[in-house]
């Protein structure tokens, strides 16, 4: 498991697109979550904010770790 997290970070961190994207939507969330806070909103529009974000983040970070695993290993198939 410590592995598999490993390689979700690094996937993260690959690009400074990614590195970006990262900063950018953690500010964002803050954002949003604030705004919500300060309306007064009820509490389980908090909790299907997290997960929202949370689920739309982690399959968007799967994604690159897989891009970023097939492209090493036909790298690696088409070396001599």
């Amino acid at each position: 498991m410590l592995y598999y997290l490993d390689e979700l970070l690094t996937a993260m961190r690959a690009t400074p697109g990614r590195r970006r994207y990262n900063l950018i939507s953690g500010v964002v969330f803050i954002g949003i979550a604030g705004v919500l806070f300060l309306a007064g909103a009820p509490f389980p529009v908090f909790v299907a904010f997290f997960c929202v974000s949370f689920v739309l983040d982690i399959a968007l970070v799967v994604r690159w770790a897989r891009r970023d695993a097939l492209a090493a290993y036909r790298q690696t198939e088409s070396e001599p």
